[in-house]
């Protein structure tokens, strides 16, 4: 965990996402191998890139490298798959999500000298690209297509439904640290394994997601449902205990109360 936090903390994104996939496969890893690999597509791709400018014409030419000369694509239709925020599996297949995407994107990218940033959008991760001339152009990971601000808004309040707020916050746009990327992929790690019912699986995401957010009740929450389908009662009890005394106006806090009556009504054999 250490060599994870720190990696994070360089901001080496694209690398503690491999070493993320780690924990989550029997066979160890080779990270050099993918590095390598993706040092052999910045190559290439300064080769296809014609003009010696980093310019919006440039990006054009690199967006089209990423998605037809590699064929990146996104798998829409299996969301959950685990293999799609696996790292190793999306540099394998050349396919993903919109956040597994943009960790590939913007490594490729920043080798070849672009300023790209991911961005920690509602519902659906974005890409951003600055430019000398202080523009921004702002990216869907899935295919590249560019986007523009009427997009960006439509896309906001298509996922968020209506709200008070008439306009987009622009904190929406702001860039997303390595940290929030990766716990980003790790929840929808956790998802994937949930909703394949790899209980195991999924509590090791949950484990990690505590260890980088330990303030947070929600995960503390969540590790007590794995606990709980694993049969480790007393773990699970304690969890959900903090989260009803976090949370106490969480609507599934009278939920989980009653559920924990029923917990500890049981006999203490069951509790391992």
């Amino acid at each position: 965990m250490q060599g994870l936090k720190q990696t994070i903390a360089s901001q080496e994104c694209f690398k503690a996402s491999l070493l993320l996939a780690q924990y989550f496969q029997k066979n160890c890893l080779p990270i050099e191998h993918y590095q390598q690999k993706l040092n052999a597509w910045a190559k290439q791709a300064r080769q296809f890139i014609i003009t010696s400018q980093l310019d919006k014409s440039a990006l054009t030419q690199f967006i089209r490298f990423f998605y037809v000369e590699l064929a990146f694509s996104a798998d829409e239709h299996h969301f959950f798959a685990k293999q799609n925020s696996l790292m190793n599996k999306v540099m394998d297949f050349r396919t993903g999500i919109p956040m597994s995407l943009a960790i590939v994107f913007q490594a490729l990218a920043e080798q070849l000298g672009f300023a790209i940033y991911g961005i920690n959008f509602p519902g659906h991760f974005l890409l951003r690209a600055d430019f000398s001339d202080s523009e921004s152009i702002y990216l869907d990971p899935n295919n590249g297509n560019v986007l523009s601000y009427a997009d960006l808004e439509a896309l906001y309040f298509r996922i968020l439904g209506e709200i008070e707020q008439e306009k987009m916050p622009p904190e929406a746009l702001l860039a997303a640290s390595c940290e929030e990327s990766i716990v980003r992929l790790l929840h929808n790690l956790k998802a994937a394994y949930i909703n394949s019912q790899d209980f195991q699986l999924a509590l090791i995401a949950v484990e990690l997601l505590v260890e980088l957010c330990p303030n947070d009740p929600y995960e503390r929450r969540d590790r007590g449902f794995l606990l709980h389908q694993l049969d480790c009662m007393q773990v699970a009890i304690a969890d959900y205990q903090y989260f009803i005394r976090q949370c106490p106006h969480d609507p599934a806090s009278p939920l989980l109360a009653a559920q924990l009556k029923h917990l500890v009504a049981q006999p203490s054999a069951i509790f391992h």
